[in-house]
C-alpha cells in the first residue's frame, strides 16, 4: 500500500470510498490510507490533475476531492453545495519564482522579486518569463491570481488594471508549458545561463521545486516574493456524503482522522509541504546565497474564479497582427464627462490616461500604426499618419514605434470644432490595410470615436458608406469603441458585422479601457 502510485488504487468496489488528490500529494495520502489497516482495500486513491477533475464537474456519488487550491473548487461549486470543505488545508505550498543559475549575478534579482516590478519588466523587456495556463497548471493559476492583484494597484480602473495583465500576458516566452515542464527543460539544459536565455524565469510551487532540486548538483535557484504571497492550499472537499452508505460513512471517517494524524504531517513535511500559512523560506528549500531575504507576509488578493477572465487569458494569443489605430480628433472629443461623484474629465483626458497603457498591450510581433481623423477646415484632408505603419520594435525617430504611439496618444487634443469624417476615415483605412495584407500576419483597424459621421466635408450617406465598405476587397475587421451617450453605436455595430470586426460600447468614458481590453481579446480570438 505504501507503494500506491498516481492514477492507481488499493481497491474498488459498490462500497469502496472514492479519493481523488492532486498527483504529488498521493504519496502522503497514500500512506494515509495505509494506516488505515485491513480496510486499504476498499479506498480508491486516485492521482489526477485538478484541471482535470474541474473538468469532470460534480461527481456520481461519494467522493472526497484535495485539488492543489480551492480556486479549482470554485470552477466546479462556487456556492460549496457539492464540495463543502471539510478541512480548509491538509498542507500547503507558496508560488516562488524558478530562476536558472544565471540569473543570481543580475541586478534585477538583487534588487528583489515583487509581482509589480516582474510586470513592469516583463512589459518593459528587461526580464523574459514563462509561465503555465491557469486553466492547466495551478502554479499558472496561482501566478495569474498576482498578476491580477499586482496590475490593479490603488486607484487604478479595472480596464486598465486589465489591459496592464494582458501586457504582461503578451510578452510571456511560454504560456503553455506547465510548471514541471518548464522544471525538467531547465534540468536538460544543467540550471545554466542558457537555461535563463532559453527559458526565461517561471512561477512554480516551492514543494516542486524542492523535489525537483533534491540530489541534484546544479539546482534551479528560487526568489520569494516581496509583495503578494500566493500559495496552494489543498483543501479537503466531500461530495456526496447524502447518498453514502453506512460502510463508506465508516470508510470516510476512518480516512479523514488517518488524515489528522501525525504520521501523515511527518509524511507532508518530508515531502516538502508545509503544514501552515507561508510565513517566510522553508528550511528545506531556503534562499540562495546572495539573493533578497525579504519575504512577503501572506496577502489576500481578490477572488478570482477559474471562468471567464482566466479563459481569456489562456486564450490570448501573441499573434502577428498589423493593426491601424484610427482616433476621432473632432471637437466633441474635449466635452465634459462626469466619471464619478463630482469629479469631472473631458474624453480626451481618459484617452490620454490609457493610451500609454493600451499601447504596451500589443505583442512584439504586431506591426502597428497610428491615424487622427477630424477636420478643422473645409480644405481638410479626412484623415492624418501620426505614426506610420510598421514594426511595434522598431525605431522611430528617437525611439520604439510603441513608445512614439504611446507619446502621440499621451499628447492627443482635440480640434476646436472640428468635423467627424467617420465614414471617410473608416473606409480610407479599410483601404490601406489592404494594401498591407500580408499572409502571415492579420491586418485589423480599431477605430475610437465618440461622434458620428458629419459636419466636413467629407460627409455621406449611410448607406452609401456601408455600400463601400461590403464592396471592398479583401476584407478587413473593423474593431470600434464609441465613447459616450453620442457614439453612433448603430453605424459601428454594422460596420463590425459587415468587416467581421467588434463594436463594443463605453457610454460611461471612464470604461474606455476596459472596453479596448475586449477590443484586444476579440481581436486575438478570444473573445469569440
Amino acid at each position: 500500500m505504501d507503494k500506491l502510485s498516481p492514477g492507481s488504487s488499493c481497491g474498488k468496489g459498490a462500497e469502496s470510498l472514492r479519493v481523488v488528490v492532486a498527483p504529488e500529494i498521493v504519496p502522503a495520502v497514500a500512506a494515509a490510507v495505509g494506516k488505515m489497516g485491513d480496510v486499504c482495500g476498499a479506498v480508491d486513491v486516485v492521482g489526477e490533475d485538478p484541471a482535470i477533475t474541474a473538468q469532470k464537474g460534480a461527481p456520481e456519488g461519494l467522493q472526497v476531492w484535495i485539488p492543489s487550491s480551492r480556486i479549482w473548487l470554485d470552477s466546479v461549486d462556487p456556492d460549496r453545495r457539492v464540495y463543502p470543505i471539510h478541512d480548509d488545508s491538509l498542507a500547503r505550498s507558496p508560488v516562488v519564482l524558478a530562476a536558472p543559475a544565471g540569473v543570481a549575478g543580475s541586478p534585477w534579482a538583487r534588487s528583489g522579486f515583487s509581482w509589480a516590478t516582474l510586470l513592469s519588466g516583463v512589459v518593459g523587456g528587461s526580464v523574459k518569463l514563462s509561465m503555465g495556463d491557469p486553466t492547466r497548471d495551478t502554479a499558472g493559476l496561482l501566478s495569474f491570481v498576482a498578476v491580477q492583484a499586482a496590475a490593479a494597484v490603488p486607484g487604478t480602473e479595472p480596464g486598465v488594471a486589465k489591459l496592464r495583465a494582458l501586457a504582461l500576458r503578451s510578452r510571456l516566452h511560454d504560456a503553455d508549458a506547465s510548471a514541471g515542464e518548464l522544471l525538467r527543460a531547465a534540468a536538460e539544459q544543467g540550471g545554466d545561463r542558457k537555461a535563463l536565455t532559453d527559458l526565461g524565469m517561471f512561477p512554480v510551487l516551492e514543494q516542486q521545486l524542492w523535489k525537483h532540486n533534491d540530489g541534484r548538483d546544479n539546482p534551479v535557484l528560487n526568489l520569494y516574493a516581496t509583495d503578494i504571497a500566493v500559495e496552494a492550499d489543498y483543501p479537503v472537499a466531500i461530495a456526496g456524503q447524502s447518498t453514502a452508505t453506512a460502510v463508506q460513512r465508516r470508510l470516510l471517517t476512518q480516512f479523514i482522522g488517518a488524515l489528522r494524524s501525525v504520521d501523515t504531517s511527518n509524511a507532508l513535511v518530508a515531502a516538502g509541504f508545509r503544514l501552515t500559512g507561508f510565513g517566510g523560506p522553508s528550511p528545506r528549500v531556503g534562499v540562495p546565497k546572495g539573493l533578497p531575504l525579504k519575504i512577503a507576509e501572506p496577502t489576500a488578493v481578490a477572488d478570482v474564479s477559474l471562468g471567464l477572465e482566466a479563459v481569456e487569458w489562456s486564450r490570448y494569443l501573441p499573434e502577428r497582427f498589423q493593426v491601424l489605430v484610427v482616433v476621432d480628433r473632432s471637437g466633441s472629443m474635449a466635452a465634459p464627462v462626469v466619471v464619478g461623484p463630482g469629479r469631472t474629465e473631458t474624453k480626451a483626458t481618459l484617452l490620454r490616461s490609457f493610451g500609454a497603457v493600451a499601447a504596451q498591450t500589443f505583442t512584439n510581433e504586431t506591426e502597428l500604426g497610428l491615424w487622427f481623423f477630424g477636420t478643422p477646415t473645409a480644405k481638410s484632408p479626412p484623415t492624418e499618419v501620426v505614426v506610420p505603419l510598421g514594426p511595434i520594435t522598431g525605431t522611430v525617430k528617437s525611439g520604439t514605434r510603441r513608445e512614439a504611439v504611446g507619446r502621440k496618444i499621451a499628447a492627443y487634443t482635440p480640434i476646436p470644432d472640428g468635423g467627424t469624417p467617420l465614414y471617410q476615415a473608416v473606409l480610407d483605412a479599410v483601404e490601406y490595410m489592404q494594401t498591407k495584407i500580408r499572409p502571415d500576419r492579420r491586418a485589423i483597424v480599431v477605430v475610437l470615436t465618440d461622434g458620428r459621421d458629419g459636419n466636413s466635408p467629407h460627409a455621406m450617406d449611410k448607406a452609401q458608406f456601408l455600400k463601400q465598405l461590403t464592396q471592398s476587397q479583401p476584407p478587413v475587421p473593423v474593431f470600434s469603441i464609441g465613447i459616450g451617450e453620442s457614439a453612433d453605436l448603430d453605424t459601428l455595430r454594422a460596420v463590425a458585422e459587415t468587416t467581421g470586426g467588434r463594436a463594443e460600447a463605453a457610454q460611461n468614458p471612464k470604461d474606455l479601457a476596459a472596453a479596448m481590453a475586449n477590443i484586444f481579446l476579440a481581436a486575438a480570438g478570444a473573445g469569440d
